[in-house]
């Protein structure tokens, strides 16, 4: 137990002993005032924590890193006593509950998978005297998602008409092959009929590679999940691309709004310090890089989690961002 009772009774003392010196009947009753009143609300507190029962849920297990994670509180309390429920918020403020609960915004700030301890509520009585620390709650897992940026640079050029080729160098003439191909300038010079080679057209999905190199320091990490995140958004809105992470074997999709979630659910896990510099892909491949630029501005220190948040293992982590299905709290859904 918590709370002011020590100074009510401290007070009560005081004033009954004063009141034997003086004598004084009004200090005697007041003295007995104050007794009775700390006795009523240890009679309060007790009661209500064994008839009261506090429930919590998380409705929503992801939203982007500025945005607050739900925390809805369900109060079942006999109507007849006059208890006070607060619970504990991120910046340590005691916020009240009304008498069938409410709900309260927790605030993480920070990219990636975390886990939701139970939260701090106390249950005392409508003065203050008296406060019982109580949790409710159980562990959850929720996910923020990094803010899609604007400093990805430009994206990777979609794939080029079939019947839009760049040159490639000379070959021997073949007969039937266009006269617009023949190179003019080679003939003149006395050598035998050559011809323009054209290269094959970049094809399929323009490909963006995030490339880790250069991102051990969190924030330098957070800001290419951002920039990472802008620029496929982008592209996935206008048709589509792929993305290669640091480590990941193959490329992911990003075409519709579905695709893009999982996409942006994986740049959320992004590990600057493990993940490393990312391949390139294969020769003909329309491709742009996303990267750490050298002397980037990382600015003030990253702030630690609310109390009783903690960062999820990689391997939970990925586990739990498998798991997730259904809509996200995507301002800006892929059309």
């Amino acid at each position: 137990m918590t709370g002011r009772w020590s100074l009510w009774l401290l007070s009560a003392v005081m004033l009954a002993g004063l009141s034997g010196a003086l004598p004084s009947l009004t200090l005697f009753t007041l003295a007995a005032g104050l007794a009775l009143t700390a006795a009523g609300a240890a009679v309060i507190v007790v009661l209500a924590g064994r008839r009261v029962t506090i429930t919590r849920a998380v409705p929503l297990r992801e939203a982007h890193e500025d945005e607050p994670i739900p925390l809805e509180f369900t109060v079942r309390l006999p109507a007849w006593l006059p208890a006070r429920i607060e619970v504990r918020t991120d910046n340590g403020v005691w916020t009240p509950l009304d008498r069938h609960g409410g709900r309260v915004d927790l605030y993480v700030g920070r990219r990636g998978a975390y886990v939701l301890g139970p939260s701090r509520v106390r249950l005392g009585d409508p003065l203050g005297i008296l406060r019982r620390p109580l949790t409710a709650g159980t562990p959850e897992p929720v996910l923020l998602l990094p803010e899609p940026g604007t400093d990805g640079g430009t994206a990777p050029p979609r794939g080029a008409r079939a019947d839009d080729l760049e040159p490639d160098g000379l070959r021997p003439y073949v007969p039937g092959s266009p006269i617009s191909r023949i190179h003019w300038p080679s003939l003149a010079r006395g050598g035998d009929l050559q011809e323009r080679r054209m290269a094959a057209p970049p094809s399929g999905l323009p490909l963006v590679i995030v490339d880790a190199a250069g991102a051990a320091d969190p924030r330098a990490a957070d800001w290419l999940a951002r920039a990472a995140a802008g620029r496929v958004l982008t592209l996935a809105r206008t048709g589509g691309c792929e993305v290669l992470l640091p480590g990941a074997p193959a490329p992911l999709a990003a075409v519709d709004a579905p695709s893009w979630r999982a996409v942006h659910r994986r740049l959320a896990l992004l590990d600057g310090a493990r993940g490393g510099r990312a391949g390139r892909p294969p020769g003909g491949r329309a491709s742009s890089v996303v990267g750490v630029p050298p002397g980037l501005d990382l600015g003030p220190p990253r702030t630690e989690p609310p109390p009783g948040v903690v960062a999820l293992p990689a391997e939970q982590a990925l586990t739990f961002v498998a798991g997730l299905a259904g809509p996200s709290r995507e301002r800006e859904p892929v059309r």
